[in-house]
């Protein structure tokens, strides 16, 4: 576990709490600053030590619009004062993996050589589903590398079933015998 993870987990904790207080517009204005903070210029001036604190809460929050969730511009000042900007992403990717905890929401990637067919996917999908008693969302992704097969990822766990990855093994265990 990094450094990271462990400062962004209590922020995204914290920040996911709020969430189910705000209702679903939270989650928009959420997106929102997301996408400010995610300006690469804007990061570079956030993380400038020479820059205060004001400054940087200042002209962030001169970005928003004036009807903006009060609680996430003080999330925002939080983050500044404690010069916690740069682990934003990271609260982000904590904050919805919570979100899709609390729903029952799995983020399954799907890594095959070929295009699935909707039927193939959705195979897949009911599998994972009854599995893992979730709502599974797919991600797929085209990866010509693996020459034949499906890589499944679902956070830490993988079932490889490529043939990129069968002729591995049997290279491995010739190598060894």
């Amino acid at each position: 576990m990094s450094d990271g993870t462990t400062i962004a987990r209590p922020y995204a904790e914290a920040l996911f709490k709020l969430s189910l207080d705000e209702g679903e517009k939270f989650n928009d204005e959420l997106n929102f600053l997301a996408t400010v903070l995610q300006d690469k210029d804007l990061n570079l001036y956030l993380s400038n030590p020479t820059v205060s604190k004001d400054k940087s809460k200042k002209l962030v929050l001169s970005v928003l619009p004036e009807n903006f969730n009060q609680s996430l511009k003080n999330f925002f000042e939080l983050l500044v004062d404690n010069s916690r900007v740069v682990f934003f992403e990271e609260i982000i990717q904590q904050f919805h993996n919570l979100e899709n905890e609390h729903n029952k929401i799995l983020e399954a990637k799907i890594l095959s050589a070929f295009e699935l067919l909707e039927n193939q996917k959705d195979s897949i999908k009911k599998r994972l589903e009854k599995k893992f008693d979730k709502k599974v969302v797919l991600s797929c992704i085209v990866d010509k590398t693996l020459i034949g097969g499906v890589t499944i990822i679902i956070g830490d766990y993988v079932v490889d079933g490529s043939i990129k990855r069968n002729l591995e093994v049997l290279k491995n265990s010739i190598l060894v015998n």
